[in-house]
């Protein structure tokens, strides 16, 4: 270890905030005490609640293991494309030029925030895996034995994910593309019933009821355990060849995106995060042909230009269709929290294809040069993402229904596209909002504190309670037949467009 890294290790020891060893020991002593005292009363209560016939049906179902298996390599693709944009081994700006870019060796100064970061996929994996073990206990088709193999199974998965988002930060843009691109064809081809066969020998329900696991359950459990200890170690060993420059980039691009969402403005959060142009500047964007079709094709080549954002929002709108998909084909807590999930993944996934929505809005009070204004702009660059919406709604019910293996699954195909038409109307309103008032900003003081951050959030809870909301009244009417479900989704695009255009009008006053 170099010398002269000795005054940069005083400073950081004696800063205001630095934690003794004793304040590190209390903190991991809390945190145990929580999931002991908290965590695993409230694990066992959900589980209870969870053990329904509908619910259990799902789980226990044939095509459990291969959907499970779909959602995990689709999960893996979604981080690497992550990894491209904030890995998980990153610094501060500041200490990413002073220690990454100093004497020491880059996978020593890099493994401690990569272990932090670690944590998320890990909580992601072992959470619901320790949630489906609550409930198969609960039911009585699981015993001890096979829940912790359980567990361990998701601890497995969990470092798997680490390893994928690890590869999108180390990897270069063609072979992250590629890896992303194998893992999600991987996916898709999960929930095909021809890999019935090898997607049910990664499963570990016992569906005969005995609620116990064979030696080649605890085989393979222990075996995705060890191989994601492996592949984390190598990921360790392999952020040495970590470049600087893009270490720089993703740390101030982190910092500012922080600092935006801090002060409440999550679309500008968001927008930090957005890819520019990299490819496809050869395409042409402007050619003959009616209007509309314009647009669309001036859209549609924003699209190629950005394919790692793209491929990632056509990726979060695919599984977002296919559990709104399984939402119309459940019913009780299952329908209503795969709503939920499917509502806000499409929504996330429709954010890669908007950005002709938000031009026409920020073209508001300009002069119209090309003769359209700002609504009419807003219509017609609507045409294009709601084409492509309705198709990915379309095709992620249909995987729906080939997974659950539903015969009526008219029904999952029809509410992915009518929640994707609805979203994108939410996505047009949520462009026209503007900015956030000052007044919302004025100090509420009481004695628990500052209350006018509870003020800002409800001004940006629209952004989710008006997608979530539409999504909820299209479950309620699906019983009721296409029809009311078509009129449903016809009065919501109406009352949208009505406050859009009063949100437009307002900007321009």
């Amino acid at each position: 270890m170099s010398t002269s890294l000795t005054p940069v290790r005083e400073v950081w020891t004696q800063r205001s905030r630095a934690r003794t060893r004793r304040d590190l020991l209390y903190l991991l002593y809390l945190v145990a005490m929580l999931v002991v005292v908290i965590g695993l009363p409230a694990l066992l209560w959900a589980g209870r609640a969870l053990a329904r016939p509908d619910v259990l049906a799902l789980l226990l179902s044939p095509q459990a293991p291969r959907v499970a298996l779909g959602l995990a390599l689709a999960g893996a693709a979604g981080l690497v494309g992550l990894g491209a944009v904030r890995g998980p081994a990153l610094l501060p700006p500041f200490f990413t030029a002073t220690l990454a870019a100093g004497p020491m060796p880059r996978r020593i100064v890099l493994r401690r925030p990569f272990a932090r970061a670690l944590l998320l996929p890990l909580l992601a994996a072992v959470l619901p895996a320790a949630l489906l073990a609550a409930t198969l206990v609960a039911a009585g088709r699981a015993g001890a034995g096979a829940a912790a193999l359980l567990v361990l199974g998701g601890v497995g998965l969990g470092l798997l994910w680490g390893c994928a988002w690890s590869a999108g930060q180390l990897l270069r843009p063609t072979g992250r593309r590629l890896l992303a691109l194998s893992v999600g064809l991987g996916a898709a081809l999960a929930v095909v019933p021809p890999l019935l066969a090898v997607a049910e020998a990664a499963g570990g329900v016992d569906r005969d009821g005995a609620g116990t696991w064979s030696g080649p359950e605890t085989v393979q459990a222990a075996g995705l355990a060890a191989a994601g200890a492996a592949g984390v170690v190598l990921c360790g060993a392999l952020l040495g060849r970590l470049r600087g420059v893009e270490l720089a980039a993703q740390a101030a691009r982190w910092e500012a995106a922080t600092t935006t969402a801090a002060s409440t403005d999550l679309a500008g959060a968001a927008g930090t995060f957005r890819a520019l142009p990299t490819t496809g500047r050869r395409l042409r964007a402007i050619g003959a042909g009616p209007l509309a079709v314009l647009y669309a094709r001036r859209d549609a080549v924003a699209w190629l230009r950005t394919p790692d954002r793209c491929a990632g929002g056509a990726l979060g709108t695919l599984l977002g269709a296919a559990a709104l998909g399984g939402a119309a084909l459940s019913a009780g807590p299952t329908a209503w929290a795969l709503l939920a999930l499917g509502t806000l993944l499409l929504r996330a996934g429709a954010g890669a294809f908007v950005d002709g929505i938000r031009h026409g809005v920020h073209t508001l009070g300009a002069p119209p040069l090309l003769g359209q204004r700002a609504g009419t702009q807003l219509l017609l660059h609507a045409i294009a993402p709601g084409l492509l919406l309705a198709v990915l709604g379309a095709f992620g019910g249909l995987l729906a229904r080939v997974a659950i293996g539903d015969g009526a699954g008219a029904a999952a195909v029809l509410l992915p596209v009518a929640v994707a038409v609805v979203v994108l109307a939410a996505r047009a309103h949520e462009a026209a909002k503007g900015t956030m008032p000052l007044a919302l900003a004025t100090p509420i003081p009481t004695p628990q504190g500052d209350l006018s951050v509870l003020v800002m959030l409800a001004w940006q809870a629209d952004v989710l309670v008006v997608p979530l909301l539409g999504a909820a009244l299209l479950l309620l009417v699906l019983p009721a037949g296409p029809g009311a479900v078509l009129l449903a989704a016809a009065a919501l695009l109406g009352a949208l467009a009505l406050l859009t255009r009063r949100r437009l009008q307002e900007l321009q006053a």
